[in-house]
């Protein structure tokens, strides 16, 4: 047995080298392709300048908003019910009323659209076919201030969203938490899947990735850098005992299985969380009890197969923001804008600083919870999805610019 399971994982040490390394040269290639452009171009991401691109181009078409009070809002989202997407709805109600398309209630599926073959492709013309009538059915009836999309290329055609843009002038939003792996899909019958294709379409392409703005430049987008943000109404202190002295949630694919062997074999009492860790660490919906029972929660800012590969993530937020135990994540020069490490939340750089940097804090739990209560003060100040959704309103022109209840207030 022990045996056949050194064999697997030999088999899978070599398969997740190859996979990452894949993973790497993609990525290297695409990053480097648009730097060349964006310098023959001229092209360097400036947040201010991409402001003024954006009203003007709302102002060119005879779209200025009209600038309403929180509460006053109305949002139309293309939001599919998976996984945690609901989570987004509370703050976005905050500011004001909601409509929403959601495919997968229509019976629509992502996997369907992704297969890309000639049932896939009529089932995706069917679905934006109903997201467009949705808009303009609900525009009808009230109007629709702004819009907000988290989607792709593979599900959303850049026509649905020309046809939004000219039939009601309506800003047009659309957000990606992964263009560093996402970026570009397969063929969809129209253009690629992806952002690489649609971002153009939007007025605001939203990406948690810094170095993706270029990318969106190169491409005729207009990015703006905006990280994940957290619920506040799910992710909240639980009392609970503190039984977990680590613990790691997330699914058990790419690098992820060797880390938490690597933590094992040097003695660290560490639980896993989610699809296919072992029975005993069955997956959980409530994150939250998780991170309150846990000394030091396990953060891992690796993209797919890769460590050295990182991206913001929505566990960068959700933990700090529960201030439950400490977050202890992969170091990332993104994250590092929305922290300040050390003191709200800990990063290592590989698995040596991980483990030295368990150990520490394992043995001096007192130290670690003063930086975790630092870290959810920090998370409920600034960020709470409402803190994103008020930056990207206030860019728009929707949101009046008085303050909320001490929230704070784009400067732009």
């Amino acid at each position: 047995m022990k045996r056949a399971l050194s064999r697997l994982r030999i088999f899978q040490g070599m398969w997740g080298a190859a996979r990452r390394a894949e993973l790497l040269r993609k990525y290297r290639e695409r990053r480097e392709l648009y730097a060349s452009q964006a310098r023959a171009e001229g092209l360097v991401y400036d947040e201010k300048k991409v402001i003024r691109d954006i009203r003007a181009r709302l102002v060119a078409r005879g779209a200025a908003p009209r600038a309403r009070a929180f509460g006053g809002i109305h949002t139309f989202t293309f939001l599919p019910s998976y996984t945690w997407h609901d989570q987004l709805l509370f703050d976005i109600s905050e500011l004001g009323p909601v409509s929403r398309y959601d495919y997968r209630k229509r019976g629509f599926g992502w996997e369907k659209f992704y297969a890309a073959d000639r049932a896939g492709l009529e089932s995706r013309r069917q679905m934006n076919g109903e997201f467009l009538s949705a808009v303009l059915n609900a525009h009808r009836e009230r109007p629709i201030d702004w819009i907000f999309v988290y989607g792709s290329g593979i599900e959303v055609s850049s026509n649905t969203i020309r046809r939004i843009r000219e039939e009601t002038g309506v800003p047009t939003v659309n957000m990606c938490l992964d263009d560093k792996q996402s970026w570009s899909e397969p063929w969809m019958g129209d253009h690629r899947g992806g952002q690489v294709d649609i971002g153009r379409e939007f007025d605001i392409s939203w990406t948690s990735a810094r170095v993706a703005c270029e990318w969106y430049l190169v491409e005729g987008a207009r990015p703006i850098y905006l990280p994940e943000g957290f619920d506040s109404r799910t992710y909240r202190p639980v009392d609970t005992p503190v039984d977990l002295p680590v613990s790691f949630c997330g699914g058990a694919y790419g690098f992820r299985p060797s880390v938490i062997r690597y933590l094992r074999a040097h003695d660290v009492d560490v639980h896993a969380f989610g699809q296919g860790w072992a029975k005993e660490s069955r997956w959980t919906n409530d994150f939250a009890t998780i991170f309150c029972r846990s000394a030091v929660n396990l953060g891992m800012g690796g993209v797919g197969y890769s460590e050295m590969l990182t991206n913001v993530k929505g566990r960068d937020f959700e933990v700090p923001g529960t201030g439950g135990g400490v977050y202890l994540t992969s170091y990332n020069p993104d994250l590092a804008q929305h922290f300040v490490i050390g003191r709200e939340i800990l990063c290592y750089r590989h698995r040596d600083e991980m483990l030295e940097l368990l150990r520490h804090y394992l043995a001096h739990p007192s130290e670690a919870r003063e930086i975790a209560v630092r870290a959810r003060e920090r998370s409920l100040k600034e960020h709470r999805w409402l803190n994103r959704f008020e930056k990207i309103c206030r860019i728009l022109g929707v949101l009046a610019p008085e303050t909320y209840e001490g929230k704070i207030t784009s400067d732009s």
